[in-house]
């Protein structure tokens, strides 16, 4: 069938499955430039099932493995409007596409610089030696000097991000790990009206950077706070429970257990990568960099390896404030002094 046809009667149907396996077929038969001459044709048109169909369309060329189908991936996101789908699609070539071909596409990095902006760093998730390549570090080199908010970002990863939950993309939908949400409990005994003497401290703007979208795309709600407490004092439940913390009033269980920076990360950057309830995140690249701010604010440091330093812990309560879905997240940090300390609470739900 010619793939032109597939756009006949599309504003009328009623579903547009039967075209996306056509799709899937025209893509496996190699006719990339088929296809995305077809997206072309989408574009000039405005109705969910257009809008369908070149979604799928983008991401059929995206994770069909080959040279020309991310060719022609790369030349649709390229004149992509939405942010978001430019993200996905960086995302999603990272995922499926080998290297090789991949790599003498950033030669085009001038006709869209946030595409490969995007993708360089996707890469670097998902390829430890990536730094090595010319092509990668000459983006790079183009970031730094526009400033652009990734260039902050190194080619190779942290010692503290050795485990970053990374999503699985398909044709049927993603799946991803979500480290964080109700816990295990019972937790620590609650004590009624226990106070610790600790004076509130302004919380870094950047702490919430990594949750942020649960309250800006879903029914998130958010909790950062900093303290400077009047004496050291240890890093557990009977610290938490005593500052007055919104998401830890009223009735309720509370558990806190230490974690390593790495734990830390997983679950940070987790959250501002897949996203919330009806969010999808911010993608690898950029949730990278928001789960960095959020590691920064908390270690209440300027630079993420500040983290090092830091006594961490995970906490998760039964409380009024946490939904108890899947979208629950506390992180407390303290610094070495024991005197100092940020936290951040957020949760959501569907």
């Amino acid at each position: 069938m010619p793939l032109d046809e597939l756009s006949a009667g599309l504003d009328e149907a009623e579903d547009v499955s039967r075209r996306c396996a056509l799709v899937e077929r025209a893509a496996a038969e190699g006719r990339s430039e088929e296809l995305y001459a077809l997206a072309l044709t989408l574009r000039a048109g405005s109705s969910w099932q257009r809008d369908e169909l070149l979604r799928h369309i983008q991401q059929t060329l995206a994770l069909t493995p080959g040279a020309d189908h991310a060719a022609h991936a790369v030349r649709l996101a390229a004149t992509e409007e939405s942010e978001a789908r430019v993200r996905l699609a960086a995302a999603l070539l990272a995922s499926a596409q080998p290297l090789e071909h991949l790599l003498p596409l950033f030669d085009a990095y001038d006709q869209a610089p946030e595409l490969f902006a995007c993708l360089t760093h996707e890469l670097v998730l998902r390829h430890p030696d990536l730094d090595q390549e010319g092509a990668v570090r000459r983006v790079a080199a183009h970031l730094a000097d526009g400033n652009h908010p990734l260039a902050v970002l190194p080619l190779t990863l942290l010692d503290f991000e050795d485990a970053l939950d990374l999503p699985s993309y398909g044709l049927r939908g993603t799946s991803y790990a979500i480290p964080f949400g109700p816990g295990e409990r019972p937790g620590a005994p609650r004590r009624p009206g226990h106070q610790v003497p600790a004076a509130e401290l302004l919380a870094p703007g950047l702490l919430t950077a990594a949750v942020e979208n649960w309250a800006q795309d879903s029914n998130g709600r958010i909790e950062a706070r900093a303290f400077r407490l009047a004496v050291p004092a240890e890093l557990d439940a009977a610290l938490l429970d005593g500052l007055g913390l919104a998401c830890l009033a009223g009735e309720g269980e509370l558990a806190v257990r230490a974690a390593t920076p790495s734990e830390v990360m997983r679950v940070l950057f987790s959250a501002a990568t897949t996203g919330s309830a009806y969010g999808s995140g911010r993608g690898g690249a950029y949730g990278r960099l928001l789960a960095w701010q959020s590691m920064t604010a908390l270690a209440g440091g300027s630079r993420v390896e500040d983290a090092a330093d830091r006594t961490w812990a995970l906490f998760d309560a039964s409380t009024a404030w946490f939904h108890q879905v899947a979208w629950d997240l506390g992180v407390a940090a303290l610094d070495p002094g024991r005197l100092v300390l940020h936290v951040l609470a957020a949760t959501d739900t569907d």
